[in-house]
């Protein structure tokens, strides 16, 4: 009787020793899955947190990289006006016609002035004369344009051009003239010549 009654106060303790010891374990686990929550909802704000930092950092990148671009496309457009007018000069330059051939001949009575000027429309040619020089001004045709138009050699330059001349002697401006004709422009300037009397020697 004693024996059984050591046996079921032995059996007993050890069903309460294995209850105790289920309900520590239960009590760690629930401890761990705390933990485990805590460590990931830390993690997960962690990764938020980078999350957001990166994402904060490609926008902070994507800005400076716009402005960059930005800067240097205002850079090299700024440069392109600041050169356009040179470059407009070294196109014309390039494409303008020599100055207009001229013959500048001297009679007794006047200068007679002859250009060549091929191509050149006569509303496109201008003569301004002063008492001792004349300028000449003419717009030499582009030529010949189109899809199928090629240039295999082109010498012939177009734009405008303009020519002045330095007379020897004065001239009687109202009385000079033009004349245009097959592409031979011809300018008379009568001389000023000054008036001589024979004086009577007494």
């Amino acid at each position: 009787m004693d024996q059984k009654k050591r046996l079921d106060t032995k059996n007993k303790d050890t069903k309460e020793e294995i209850i105790s010891k289920a309900v520590e374990v239960k009590d760690s686990v629930s401890e761990k899955s705390e933990e485990v929550k805590q460590k990931a909802s830390e993690a997960k704000d962690t990764v938020s947190d980078k999350s957001k930092e990166i994402k904060e950092t490609a926008s902070e990148r994507t800005e400076e990289l716009r402005n960059t671009a930005e800067k240097m496309v205002n850079d090299v457009l700024t440069t392109l006006r600041e050169k356009q007018e040179d470059f407009g000069k070294t196109i014309t330059e390039y494409t303008a016609p020599t100055t207009p051939y001229v013959d500048l001949i001297s009679t007794p009575t006047e200068f007679i002035i002859i250009a060549d000027l091929p191509g050149v429309e006569k509303d496109k040619l201008s003569v301004d004369i002063t008492n001792e020089s004349v300028t000449i001004k003419a717009t030499f045709p582009e030529g010949m344009e189109g899809e199928k138009i090629n240039y295999i050699k082109r010498e012939r330059g177009f734009g405008e051009v303009v020519r002045n001349l330095e007379l020897p002697y004065e001239i009687k401006i109202k009385e000079a003239s033009a004349n245009f004709e097959n592409a031979m422009l011809t300018i008379k300037l009568p001389k000023k010549v000054a008036k001589t009397k024979k004086l009577e020697i007494k």
